[in-house]
């Protein structure tokens, strides 16, 4: 009886929302493909790439801009919207008006967030949202997979999933998403994903399916500011639950993949390698929404229920940007204090190598609603409750790390994440910390995400510069995210991945060095040098 009400809320919603792009508009309303079809066939890649044009051409709010081309060759793409759009296109911060950034299926198989994006886009660009043009900018990328959603998979061109491939960057579509957080520097970035209620592989061998609908997850990874985490738990999160709760549709906190009925309960990656987590290093109040993805399986009024699923999308997207306008002032204050705190360092948090989920002793159990695979019959199943976030091993931070091998491998890295760095030209003998790898272990505590544990020894030891030496000064925006990056010890490390972890050797010195204090000048040389990193970073 749920389902058919909030099928049917779903289905006058978006009618609503037509019937006043109508009449409102000075054109005739724009469709998708979606729309034309009467919720028949998807929009194609092709498709909604056209549709973006059309907004573009329509109006002079709107620029559809390319950030990258996939692995296939297609265009990945975002549309700008600002009633200043000189000004938002050049990258500059606005200071009265708070800048969101939408992203929808990075995951091929998941459309709506897609189909729910193109229409968000019309209603703000000449519909019923026009209003939030005084005092919002967009950055809407609706197509964040354009090989996956043409060939119905989750994975790029490449076979790799781009919702975790924020700390490699080894594809161009998650660089192009990259380059877009850094030239515009959004306020709040949402990510729009789709949950599979029936996961055929793991819960659905045990016989069940989940019963959630929409599900939202802030920024949680413990070194993200302290004060963005806050807030963002604390009001944005629940506001917005609250508002799509209100509006008929059954919301809570992300709950995380559940494989098995006798696991414990956790919420969102705390990994940095998705988006929402990256972004909130940056300073974004960063989240995730996962709406139902309904079994193929089902029987529905159009074709996998998307009609509904989409309307779903809208509504939860809505509510997310109604809730962030509410609070403009705050976030912008919040977002802007925590993209300056590198400079000089002052009331740092502490930044910690090790996170993980573990028991929540004020709360044990977690009771959460499943459905019988075979009868459908919902049932409420009591799991062990995991969502407390144990973190420790915090790291003081270097003034900058020199790489003595493998420099080119590494740099190529850096210029992926807009890292800066100099290379030594002139020896001088530094005081480094060094560690020495004495072993590789198994992953753990987190035996699903692979994370291997270096044992290391660490020695302080006068080392001479080589001219071939890297040096990365945490005297930049990216302060707390190189350690994160570069420490074999920490969690996201980019020694944990396939790529990068063969150049890690056991029983030999690890090849990124701490120095805490050298002359920087005269490894510089030439006196031009010395204003790199202040015309780098500033």
């Amino acid at each position: 009886m749920m389902m058919k009400t909030v099928a049917k809320i779903a289905v006058l919603i978006l009618v609503f929302l037509l019937v006043v792009s109508c009449s409102l508009g000075k054109h005739a309303p724009l469709l998708t493909k979606l729309e034309e079809s009467g919720y028949v066939h998807l929009t194609s890649s092709a498709e909604i790439s056209m549709f973006l044009t059309e907004l573009s051409t329509r109006n002079a709010t709107a620029e559809k801009v390319t950030i990258a081309t996939s692995a296939l060759g297609s265009p990945v793409e975002a549309l700008l919207i600002s009633s200043e759009m000189d000004r938002f296109k050049s990258g500059q911060r606005s200071t009265d008006r708070v800048t969101a950034m939408l992203i929808g299926s990075q995951h091929g198989m998941e459309p709506s967030g897609a189909e729910a994006l193109l229409l968000i886009s019309r209603d703000i660009v000449e519909g019923e949202l026009t209003a939030w043009l005084e005092d919002m900018n967009f950055i809407i990328i609706p197509n964040g997979n354009p090989d996956g959603r043409n060939s119905k998979r989750r994975v790029n061109g490449n076979g790799v999933n781009l919702s975790t491939n924020f700390t490699i960057l080894s594809e161009t579509e998650t660089r192009g998403i990259l380059d877009v957080l850094h030239t515009w520097k959004p306020d709040v970035v949402l990510d729009v994903h789709e949950s599979a209620v029936l996961k055929k592989k793991s819960l659905g061998r045990q016989g069940y399916l989940t019963d959630f609908e929409a599900q939202f997850e802030a920024a949680n990874n413990p070194n993200v500011d302290g004060q963005i985490r806050a807030f963002s738990f604390n009001h944005l999160l629940p506001e917005v639950i609250e508002l799509v709760n209100s509006g008929g549709l059954p919301a809570q906190r992300y709950i995380g993949e559940i494989t098995s009925i006798h696991q414990p309960i956790t919420h969102g990656g705390l990994s940095l390698r998705n988006i929402r987590n990256m972004a909130g290093m940056m300073g974004s109040f960063s989240f995730l929404l996962e709406n139902r993805l309904d079994p193929s399986s089902g029987t529905y009024p159009r074709p996998r229920n998307i009609c509904a699923r989409v309307a779903k999308q809208y509504l939860c997207i809505w509510a997310f940007l109604t809730c962030c306008r509410a609070h403009q002032s705050e976030i912008m204050k919040l977002s802007w204090n925590a993209r300056m705190k590198w400079s000089g360092g002052k009331d740092e948090d502490p930044l910690y190598l090790f996170y993980a989920y573990v028991a929540d002793q004020n709360r044990l159990q977690i009771t959460l609603p499943l459905r019988k695979r075979e009868t459908g019959e919902l049932i409420r199943h009591t799991f062990k409750y995991h969502g407390a976030v144990e973190y420790h091993s915090p790291l003081t931070l270097p003034a900058s790390y020199i790489v003595t091998e493998h420099q080119d491998l590494i740099k190529d890295f850096l210029d992926r994440h807009r890292i800066a760095y100099k290379t030594a030209e002139q020896p001088v003998e530094v005081l480094a910390e060094i560690q020495y790898i004495v072993s590789r272990q198994g992953p753990v505590n987190c035996p699903r995400q692979g994370y291997a544990h270096y044992v290391v020894r660490e020695r302080l030891e006068r080392y001479p510069l080589k001219q071939s030496d890297l040096i990365i000064s945490l005297d930049q925006p990216a302060r707390r995210l190189i350690p994160l990056l570069l420490e074999p010890q920490s969690l996201s490390s980019i020694f944990n991945s396939k790529e990068y972890r063969h150049i890690v050797e056991e029983d030999r010195d690890f090849f990124a060095y701490r120095v805490q204090c050298f002359g920087l000048v005269e490894a510089l040389g030439d006196e031009a040098e010395l204003t790199f990193f202040e015309d780098v970073f500033h």
